[in-house]
């Protein structure tokens, strides 16, 4: 299996995951010391601390003992016929506290252990498990059981829809709109009078020609307005959104395996993503806006038929006069005096907005508006549901007596055992080992 021993970090710096050099030690360290090989008396400071070796308890601590090492004492538990396997096996296990452990016996004492059975046989023959069984078909009658009709799945229902009346409770809802304000918007010199005129002669009478009609054509009709509202921008402040000059760039990170001898390290190679750079903000403008203005959407009727001012003898609008023949003539002024003028508005606008505001309570009229605030009270008819008998079923409401007659079960003999019957005799012979 694959192992990873060391990881090289970007930096170039190598770090150890397992400690190799220590594992190395261990495997050629090994040693094994016989603390008491069964002869003699042993010295209780060679044997682990609390092992008894032929009647003396070890003293030796296990923070004190051989690192690496395998301590064996002879077994008390050992068979004189075993040369192969004569001593049980202790070592030290763990590190910041140590301790004995022991890792091996030699042999189990059999002293009191069964090694031998006789049987005195009692037998007789059973059916196994893979016996085979049939059983013959039984015929079930049933008494005293009831039936009733009820409804089938396919019954169907008819509803008849309650009549609802609700008695809803008004109020009139009235605008009215005050504050506004009207200004000029410009200003134009008016005439207010005249000096002496100049005048020349007119016609008094003239010879008309007739024969033509007017030539018409159709025009739209206004036939109402309604008020409608719109934006009213009252000023705007300047903001400011992130400028990304730069996207940044991704993470790279490589991880790879070595080779040769670095084989089991675990190469890490690569940068870190960078962050996106912001330029100068880019400036933009929000705009507030304040009370709606309000004006005039006009609705169109049926189009009116007016003159164009040609005429035609085909025209269908009414005779005009087309050709005139002057008459009598008289004067007429011709040109005007030397006028007198004052200054007069071109042009009206309003420098204020009107606050409107909503009142309740109104009495009814032009511009009031009836609308509901709540129900003062509601009822509703009586609903029925009619049942239709189009799928009446018989169902029982009560199974009775059932009475089943007599069933024949066959067994087979495909799996015959001989078993030790209850009265057979049971002898045991122990171990002294």
């Amino acid at each position: 299996m694959a192992e990873i021993s060391k990881i090289t970090l970007p930096s170039g710096n190598t770090y150890d995951l397992k400690d190799a050099t220590a594992r190395q030690m261990i495997s050629g360290g090994v040693s094994f010391i016989v603390a008491w090989d069964g002869t003699g008396t042993a010295t209780a400071a060679n044997v682990p601390k609390g092992v008894n070796a032929g009647g003396v308890t070890g003293t030796l601590e296990a923070a004190d003992a051989q690192a690496g090492a395998f301590y064996l004492v002879k077994s008390s538990t050992s068979p004189t016929s075993e040369t192969l396997d004569i001593y049980d096996e202790y070592v030290v296990v763990g590190s910041a506290t140590k301790s004995w452990e022991k890792i091996g016996d030699t042999q189990l004492n059999l002293t009191d252990v069964v090694t031998g059975v006789s049987l005195t046989k009692q037998t007789d023959v059973v059916l196994g498990e893979a016996t085979t069984f049939t059983n013959g078909t039984s015929t079930v009658s049933f008494t005293g059981g009831t039936t009733d009709s009820v409804l089938g799945e396919d019954t169907t229902f008819s509803v008849t829809k309650p009549t609802i009346t609700v008695t809803p409770s008004t109020t009139n809802v009235k605008a009215t709109a005050s504050g506004t304000a009207v200004g000029a918007n410009g200003t134009a010199k008016a005439i207010t009078g005249f000096g002496a005129h100049s005048t020349d002669t007119f016609v008094k009478s003239v010879t008309a020609e007739t024969g033509k009609n007017l030539v018409t054509t159709t025009v739209p009709n206004v036939t109402g307005n309604t008020t409608v509202t719109i934006p009213n921008v009252t000023g705007n402040t300047n903001v400011t959104i992130p400028n990304v000059t730069s996207a940044g760039s991704a993470s790279t990170w490589n991880f790879a395996m070595g080779s040769g001898d670095a084989a089991e390290t675990l190469i890490i190679s690569g940068a870190n993503s960078t962050a996106p750079t912001l330029g100068t903000a880019l400036s933009a403008s929000k705009v507030t806006l304040g009370t709606a203005l309000t004006a005039t959407n006009t609705t169109l009727g049926t189009a009116k038929t007016v003159a164009t001012g040609a005429t035609a003898t085909n025209g269908t609008g009414d005779a005009v006069v087309t050709g005139v023949t002057v008459g009598d003539s008289g004067t007429a002024i011709t040109a005007l005096g030397t006028p007198t003028t004052a200054d007069a508005l071109t042009g009206v606008k309003v420098t204020a907005q009107p606050t409107v505001a909503l009142a309740t309570g109104a009495t009814a009229g032009t511009g009031v508006v009836n609308v509901a605030t709540g129900i003062s009270s509601a009822s509703a008819g009586d609903q029925t549901v009619t049942v239709g008998t189009n799928d009446k079923v018989t169902a029982v409401t009560g199974i009775g007596t059932g009475t089943a007659a007599a069933q024949k079960i066959t067994v087979g003999t495909n799996d015959k055992v001989t078993v030790l019957k209850s009265n057979t005799d049971v002898s045991v012979t122990k171990g002294n080992a």
